[in-house]
């Protein structure tokens, strides 16, 4: 999500969108309301001063809801520090320490040269690398999480296993 006229959402935009998506729906979009059994709010660290708000708002959301069926919905932070393209980044490389985001949307440069925030085909193109992606995604996420920053975290993985569990 991004606002038009100032670039990336403010996390708590994220998550008060994906809220109102859930409980409202947009039916031109072919969304219903209350259809979903999880909710995913993705969104980067970057230096919004509403991350924290964003990862407490979600935690509190978190099977609060009741969808169609009148069953408490999973509502979850994918948070990335200090941005998504650790998550890319890790398909290549480990990383072990704190990187701004400059730094990281660099070195993934190195392997995907081309390489700018909302090109389409990435997934193709990182799918061979994904269980290292994931392997890598996992050792940072036993050492730290998102709320221990500027150490670097990604929940990325979580979301991308569900995601691809229901293609399966």
């Amino acid at each position: 999500m991004t606002d038009k006229c100032n670039g990336p959402a403010a996390p708590t935009q994220v998550v008060n969108y994906a809220r109102k998506l859930f409980e409202e729906g947009d039916l031109h979009r072919g969304i219903r309301p209350r259809s979903f059994d999880q909710v995913y709010a993705v969104f980067d660290r970057d230096e919004h001063d509403s991350y924290f708000d964003a990862l407490n708002l979600a935690k509190s959301l978190d099977g609060k809801l009741r969808n169609d069926s009148n069953d408490c919905a999973s509502f979850k932070a994918i948070a990335s520090v200090p941005c998504f393209e650790l998550w890319l980044l890790l398909h290549f490389e480990d990383v072990h320490a704190p990187l701004h985001r400059d730094e990281v949307t660099e070195r993934l440069k190195q392997h995907i040269p081309d390489y700018q925030k909302g090109n389409r085909g990435i997934f193709a193109n990182t799918r061979a690398m994904l269980e290292a992606a994931t392997q890598r995604a996992l050792a940072l996420s036993a050492q730290f999480n998102a709320y221990t920053i500027p150490e670097p975290f990604t929940a990325v993985h979580e979301l991308v296993a569900r995601l691809t569990t229901l293609r399966d």
